[in-house]
């Protein structure tokens, strides 16, 4: 149920076509540089013109944002008070310069991937109802995190929340399907994937 604003970031859930899926393919990513902002479970990592992740801080546009190499599914350090690695869901903002050694951010990078997210807001009239918002493409929003619980906040931005599903090509990603449970809440679950040309493996530019 989806009643509240509980945005949980993309959360991967299955493969578009029916294809085999052992949970989602994760990539390991060192994290050498300071970063600049925190990560969050279910953020969208980017890299680097220097190869280093980094948490995208805005709803990337198709054809025009390079770099992108999936979500984040977690992340693993050795604690600069602890001594030793840990595997955990949120890595806080100058983690390099706090004493975090060995950073790696675990990235689930197929471009095939299906997401669950939440939206931003009921849909009301906007698409004819929650059936409507399948096939329509729309941005990602509220970026940032929760570092108690380790979670993305980002959500697609629909509805009342300066946001509308359309069919406009550069839109982040495309709506797969409704969650059927939470299709006439406030607050619905989507199933989405990224749009052609925002994926990095999906878009010829390099970083």
């Amino acid at each position: 149920m989806a009643a509240t604003s509980t945005p949980y970031g993309l959360k991967p859930i299955n493969l578009i076509g029916g294809q085999s899926f052992n949970g989602g393919v994760i990539r390991q990513f060192v994290l050498s540089t300071n970063n600049a902002g925190a990560f969050y479970t279910g953020d969208v990592i980017q890299l680097s013109s220097a190869g280093n992740p980094q948490a995208l801080g805005s709803t990337p546009t198709a054809g025009t944002t390079a770099g992108i190499v999936g979500v984040c599914l977690g992340v693993s350090y050795v604690d600069p008070n602890l001594k030793y690695q840990v595997f955990a869901q949120y890595l806080p903002a100058n983690a390099i310069t706090g004493g975090y050694t060995n950073v790696t951010i675990h990235v689930c990078d197929d471009p095939d991937q299906l997401y669950q997210v939440q939206g931003s807001a009921a849909f009301g009239t906007l698409t004819n109802g929650a059936n409507g918002a399948v096939g329509k493409n729309a941005a990602l929003g509220n970026f940032g995190g929760n570092a108690t619980t380790g979670l993305s906040t980002i959500n697609v931005v629909v509805g009342a929340n300066g946001g509308s599903l359309a069919s406009t090509n550069t839109l982040a990603v495309r709506i797969v399907d409704v969650v059927d449970a939470s299709a006439n809440d406030a607050y619905p679950d989507l199933i989405v994937k990224f749009n052609q040309g925002v994926h990095s493996y999906l878009f010829s530019t390099g970083v």
